[in-house]
């Protein structure tokens, strides 16, 4: 039997991605309870762990800052001199305008893997669920580094490979029954593992790198419903290849079947998330 190549392209679609994020902006803080608890908990676990002189960083990033979550996090518990939120999507900008009135918080529309920053703008960069949608992801670690002052933090969350394994599963099965090949055998973007994170963050040039892994569970009446909440957090998959309405509709019914038959608990079906916080410097020099 032939099979059609459907899924994913090797590299993000940065345009479409902005897209889908910027038509979420209004339904985004509804449904983004996790992303909104990951946010508060990296400043929680971060901020033991820095050490600026006089107890703030002179002068913050936030790196796909969306509505503010983070921002608002980082300007309640760490007080920076000053602090610049950027993302690529404006709708997601204008919801943020909204949170961050504060005079030391500057929106900026722009890409976290082409940082529109002199050297040694920061002393402190931060992001949370916001690295799993970089393109390459070890040369933007690199980057990051630049917009660093010497002895600068970076400090982040990021989804691991174990994420949405249960999408990706199904979905791999429910394509499979339909004769589709997909372009790449997963949901979304490739994710990198705690190990894969800490080598790259070393040949990026950072030391004094902590990592921890936590595992996190959503939990929603049927797969129908847990797609939507996707979608109303704006994490479609920025590189699916168009099919037909009746493909699609299929496709998804599908899934559903296949999600809803093999990970149900207590008749509520479950998606999981490896989330993996990270500290770090910038080598001196």
């Amino acid at each position: 039997m032939s099979t059609r190549k459907t899924g994913r392209d090797s590299r993000v679609n940065k345009k479409i991605m902005a897209l889908h994020f910027s038509r979420s902006a209004s339904t985004y803080e509804k449904h983004a309870t996790l992303q909104r608890e990951i946010a508060w908990q990296l400043v929680d676990w971060a901020a033991p762990r820095l050490d600026f002189p006089g107890g703030g960083p002179r002068a913050a990033l936030d790196i796909g800052c969306g509505t503010g979550f983070l921002t608002g996090f980082l300007l309640d518990r760490l007080h920076p001199g000053s602090l610049v939120g950027i993302d690529l999507a404006g709708g997601m900008l204008d919801r943020a305008r909204g949170v961050c009135v504060n005079g030391t918080v500057r929106l900026v529309r722009a890409d976290g893997e082409r940082l529109p920053f002199a050297p040694a703008s920061f002393d402190l960069v931060a992001s949370s669920t916001a690295f799993q949608w970089f393109a390459a992801p070890a040369d933007s670690l690199a980057r990051i580094g630049r917009v660093l002052e010497p002895g600068g933090r970076l400090v982040f969350a990021t989804m691991g490979h174990g994420t949405l394994r249960e999408l990706k599963e199904s979905y791999r099965e429910a394509a499979g029954r339909m004769g589709i090949k997909l372009a790449v055998g997963r949901y979304g973007p490739p994710l990198m593992g705690e190990p894969e994170l800490n080598n790259a963050l070393q040949a990026a040039g950072y030391s004094g790198i902590e990592c921890e892994c936590r595992t996190k569970l959503e939990y929603f009446p049927g797969c129908r419903e847990f797609i939507r909440s996707l979608k109303a957090r704006g994490a479609n998959n920025p590189n699916f290849r168009p099919m037909s309405i009746g493909a699609e509709r299929r496709l998804l019914s599908l899934l559903a079947e296949t999600y809803e038959r093999r990970f149900t608990s207590d008749g509520l079906v479950y998606a999981t998330y490896e989330v993996i916080f990270c500290s770090c410097r910038r080598e001196n020099g």
